[in-house]
């Protein structure tokens, strides 16, 4: 999952990148090809794709050479993808060869731009020239614009900074770059008592995001506790390989397995009798 975030090629949607990292979760880590069936619920809801969606952004990675079709879906036999090996991310060492168009050495050849051609279009704004319109004269002051400097729009709409500010919820001015789906998943370890660093950065999100998709905020929270309290964790990422192998919620409709019934019931814990202490001692 890091190598396709990392390094898949930069062709791919937003869409397409997110069912690569899903697919790379169940892919094995040594033969990069996929373990179970890409129709399952888990890849769906992971990817957020219907069935339909599904295979039409299969079809675009592997036309862009993100993704490798082996063998197709049978009777006894579910399709098998491969991620295939991606180029290195261009390092500082190996920098860009081509030419920038505006570098010192190749400067702009627009003629009316360059310092010894004057610009011959006639402004309407040259000291020659002033704008006449009288709420732009020096003498003038333009109501609309504040003493701070700052115009009043003539129809203020929610789209304004300060309207925008205004209608802007507490919530998202104080997650801090965390998603929204990964809230619940942050906030519940911090309230369990373990404090740790979330190094995640923009697309980093999606491993984690799916994780929480395929075995539920519950689950990742029960896992960080007790792996926290077996060693000292520094960072949520300690946490990402553990998570990856936690088994994936039950389908919807699944039923718990039937319990075995206790005789007599379950009675309440209550505090024995002087009589039955000393009964239970004459069997010694």
């Amino acid at each position: 999952m890091v190598e396709v975030l990392n390094s898949a090629p930069e062709a791919l949607t937003h869409r397409e990148k997110l069912l690569l990292v899903v697919l790379a979760e169940d892919a094995n880590e040594d033969t990069r090809i996929t373990w179970n069936s890409v129709e399952r619920p888990e890849v769906l809801r992971g990817a957020k794709l219907s069935r339909s969606q599904l295979y039409a952004v299969l079809k675009t990675l592997a036309a862009k050479g993100a993704l490798e079709k082996l063998t197709a879906g049978q009777k006894n036999g579910t399709a098998k993808y491969k991620i295939p090996m991606f180029a290195e991310p261009q390092c500082p060492e190996n920098p860009d060869t081509d030419t920038p168009s505006q570098c010192p050495d190749s400067p702009d050849t627009d003629t009316p731009q360059r310092p010894g051609i004057a610009d011959t279009e006639q402004s309407g704004q040259c000291p020659e020239n002033p704008d006449t319109e009288p709420a732009q004269c020096p003498g003038i002051r333009d109501v609309s614009v504040p003493e701070s400097g700052t115009p009043t729009p003539l129809y203020p709409s929610s789209t304004t900074p300060s309207a925008s500010k205004q209608e802007e919820p507490a919530d998202d001015r104080l997650s801090y770059g965390i998603p929204e789906a990964a809230l619940p998943l942050v906030e519940g370890i911090t309230a369990a008592g373990v404090n740790v660093r979330w190094p995640f950065k923009g697309d980093q999100w999606f491993p984690v995001l799916a994780l929480i998709t395929k075995s539920g905020v519950p689950a990742l929270i029960d896992y960080a506790v007790r792996a926290a309290a077996r060693t000292n964790i520094d960072s949520a990422k300690y946490f990402m390989r553990g998570w990856s192998e936690l088994p994936p919620l039950p389908r919807p409709g699944t039923e718990r397995p039937p319990l075995r019934a206790v005789s007599g019931g379950w009675q309440p814990y209550r505090e024995p009798t002087p009589e039955e202490r000393a009964a239970d001692l004459g069997h010694f």
